[in-house]
């Protein structure tokens, strides 16, 4: 019994002033034996009362039967008074056939603010209301207060005496409850029994995002609350069936587009090789919810898309100019690429360093691959155009021009069927006539040409001796009969420099639209 209960029943005896009782010598009686004898200090008046007091403490809990009368606060200590009510153990929830289930919570989750979705770390922040229903048969006070349809209700102060369940958020990296002068915590006892917490909370959440489609990726980010202590014998998580995860109607996000969110009830197996849990073992129930966010492409097309073709546009200007006007050109190229990789890493400094190839890493380098190949272009024709011999052609065509240019060779004019429009047949006056004899006794004759003025040069020799092997190898019947003559078209290095140039007018810019075709259905058909 404690000093308030012997107070009261000194009072109700009309013994506290009369009987001389002192409250020390009462509560030593009390701890001896249970039991305290009062006599008051004058004999005339002589009695003795004697109290049991450990008897009505001990099977006796305060009465609720004038509960109407009570205060609030009154009424919740006689509810959760030791006797009736132990908050360190959960509820035990029966069925219709008096079996023991586990305790359904519910929950439901109100977003205020989603912000700070860092893609260079992987994480978002969201304020949020997040509630918790579930029925406790202890605090049912609808058989006490009959009429009473209005929930208890109090702040952290109440959530102290009774039992919460221990829900954590799995991908947090940091939270807090909100609050200005005291944490923003509600809690709410029904006549039947049901509790509903509130609490408005602060978390940094981890998003595991996949930027293989950067700037047009669309990221789930989920968020996965758990039972700590409690396996699925005990406790099981749902979500409300109406509305269970709710966005403001004011939010707004910078980066991304809400699209809108999915929810999910699972099982997780906590073992030894996954400790997730306090206990080691057992299943524990998992509610879930997906915030569905596509990335709002505005921002990159006008900062980063657009500009990088204006200046791929722009590196073949070189196209128009002359293959000597190297300084012009050259200047043009270094400028436009240099401008390029400036724009493009101001770009990539924003996202998180991968190992896969995202969708701006391929438009970079395809990008950087046109603006270098203008450059490229310009060595070649700047090259072909310092050339001082003709380029000699059968026609006039693609095939023909990009043969003899990319593939030097040398000048093979045979002795029939070609004339000699190169400067070196002026070298050349008479020629002396040899005869010798081939198979079946054919006579072959055999020109050497007479050098004057000069030795011969490295490519008539060559041509002299390939003449002398075909003529030494042909047949009496092939040298009778006479071909027909076939002569070369010339192009100057000149005209072969802006013959590529106009070319490349057209190739670049047909590749370009090409790969951004490519480049575009990838991102939005895929």
């Amino acid at each position: 019994m404690d000093t308030l209960g012997i107070f009261v029943l000194i009072s109700y005896l009309g013994l506290s002033s009369a009987a001389g009782v002192h409250l020390s010598d009462l509560q030593q009686n009390l701890a001896a034996n249970g039991s305290v004898v009062l006599s008051p200090l004058n004999t005339t008046d002589a009695f003795s009362v004697s109290i049991n007091l450990s008897q009505s403490t001990v099977n006796n809990c305060p009465s609720l039967e004038n509960a109407e009368s009570m205060a609030q606060m009154e009424l919740l200590t006689r509810l959760t008074a030791g006797c009736r009510y132990d908050r360190m153990v959960p509820p035990v929830v029966h069925n219709k056939d008096g079996e023991e289930v586990p305790m359904d919570i519910y929950a439901r989750f109100y977003i205020y603010v989603m912000k700070n979705l860092d893609s260079s770390d992987l994480q978002f922040t969201v304020q949020g209301l997040l509630q918790l229903r579930y029925l406790d048969p202890r605090l049912a006070f609808s058989s006490y207060l009959p009429n009473r349809r209005q929930p208890i209700m109090g702040e952290s102060e109440l959530k102290k005496m009774l039992w919460v369940p221990h829900i954590f958020l799995t991908n947090e990296q940091a939270s807090t409850v909100l609050g200005t002068s005291a944490k923003d915590e509600l809690t709410s006892i029904y006549p039947n029994g049901t509790v509903l917490t509130s609490t408005r909370l602060q978390a940094t959440l981890y998003c595991w995002m996949n930027f293989q489609k950067f700037p047009f990726d669309e990221q789930k980010c989920k968020t996965t609350l758990e039972s700590w202590m409690y396996n699925t014998t005990l406790v099981q998580l749902h979500w409300e069936t109406d509305n269970p995860v709710s966005f403001d109607k004011q939010l707004q996000l910078t980066e991304y587009n809400l699209i809108g969110s999915l929810y999910n009830e699972s099982i997780r197996v906590s073992n030894e090789s996954y400790m997730s849990h306090g206990s080691l073992e057992g299943n524990y129930s998992i509610i879930s919810f997906t915030v569905l966010l596509t990335r709002e492409v505005g921002y990159y097309v006008i900062d980063y898309f657009l500009p990088s073709i204006m200046i791929v546009t722009i590196s073949w200007v070189s196209f128009w100019l002359q293959a000597d006007q190297t300084p012009a050109r050259t200047t043009l190229g270094c400028t436009t690429l240099l401008s390029f990789i400036t724009l493009s890493l101001s770009q990539e400094n924003n996202l998180m360093k991968v190992s896969y190839v995202t969708m701006s890493e391929v438009w970079f380098l395809v990008c950087t691959i046109f603006i270098f190949g203008s450059l490229v272009e310009f060595a070649f024709v700047n090259t072909i155009w310092r050339r001082n011999n003709d380029l000699q052609l059968k026609k006039r065509t693609t095939k023909y021009i990009v043969k003899s240019t990319f593939v030097p060779h040398l000048k093979k004019h045979r002795r029939h069927g070609y004339k000699r429009t190169d400067s070196t047949m002026s070298t050349m006056s008479t020629t002396s006539m040899d005869k010798t004899c081939g198979p079946n006794n054919t006579v072959i004759t055999i020109e050497t040409p007479i050098i004057i003025g000069g030795s011969l040069s490295r490519e008539d020799s060559a041509i002299s001796l390939d003449e002398q092997d075909e003529t030494s190898t042909s047949e009496s019947s092939d040298s009778s009969k006479v071909k027909p003559a076939q002569t070369f078209a010339t192009m100057t290095p000149k005209e072969v420099s802006l013959w590529i140039d106009r070319k490349m007018r057209f190739v670049f810019p047909l590749s370009f639209i090409v790969f951004n075709a490519l480049f575009w259905t990838l991102v939005y058909c895929l």
